[in-house]
């Protein structure tokens, strides 16, 4: 199984009745990526610094400030040099469009997978939403909660933890928008990282480092 193969576009396509295209980007295509959403490049740095600072290492934690007040989507390749090692192992990029010209369905599918350093499989984004269906002020659950769920993360979390047992990755990691999402992270076995970054990360209420440990 390649990263590609994780998206369920057959299970995304029978929520809709229109046609839906999909676009993959791997990791022959990074400026693709970068050009497309940048914020998910960056994130990855950022996980890749966390892991390197708590790792012990005797670094200024501050030393790349500058470019995550700037959202570097860069920041990995500033990594990589000082860790000395590749932090992209492999990358998935992929969203899907409805063939619809009623409604703006851009962004309401996005899956961005990467196994990186040390040997992590780090979800930089997820998305799964159905823009049919607007969710009224009254009944949000969350800040973001625009559109209701196509309830498809944890199908594509399962096939996530074959890939992992298949490629021998022991975590699924990532990072949440907001605190208004650990407990359905949790539910789903995610546990808050112990360390210092996550602590800071409650404390602001977003970006707030998970992992699920599968082998």
């Amino acid at each position: 199984m390649k990263l590609h193969d994780i998206l369920l576009k057959e299970q995304i396509s029978e929520k809709f009745k229109s046609p839906v295209t999909f676009q993959q980007y791997g990791v022959d295509y990074i400026d693709k990526i970068a050009e497309k959403d940048p914020h998910i490049l960056f994130e990855i740095g950022a996980q890749a610094w966390m892991l390197h600072v708590e790792s012990g290492a005797k670094v200024n934690p501050q030393k790349l400030s500058g470019d995550f007040d700037s959202s570097n989507p860069m920041l990995y390749k500033k990594v990589e040099k000082i860790i000395k090692r590749k932090v992209i192992q492999d990358i998935s990029f992929s969203y899907a469009e409805i063939n619809d010209d009623t409604i703006d369905s851009s962004g309401c599918i996005q899956l961005s997978l990467c196994r990186m350093w040390p040997n992590d499989l780090y979800i930089a984004d997820v998305i799964f939403y159905n823009p049919y269906e607007p969710v009224a002020e009254d009944q949000k659950k969350y800040e973001l909660h625009y559109f209701k769920s196509l309830n498809l993360f944890s199908n594509h979390l399962e096939v996530i933890k074959i890939y992992c047992k298949e490629n021998r990755i022991p975590r699924i990691t990532l990072t949440t928008s907001s605190n208004e999402q650990i407990p359905y992270f949790e539910k789903l076995g995610f546990k808050i990282e112990n360390n210092n970054f996550a602590k800071t990360a409650l404390e602001m209420g977003l970006s707030v480092p998970m992992y699920l440990t599968c082998i």
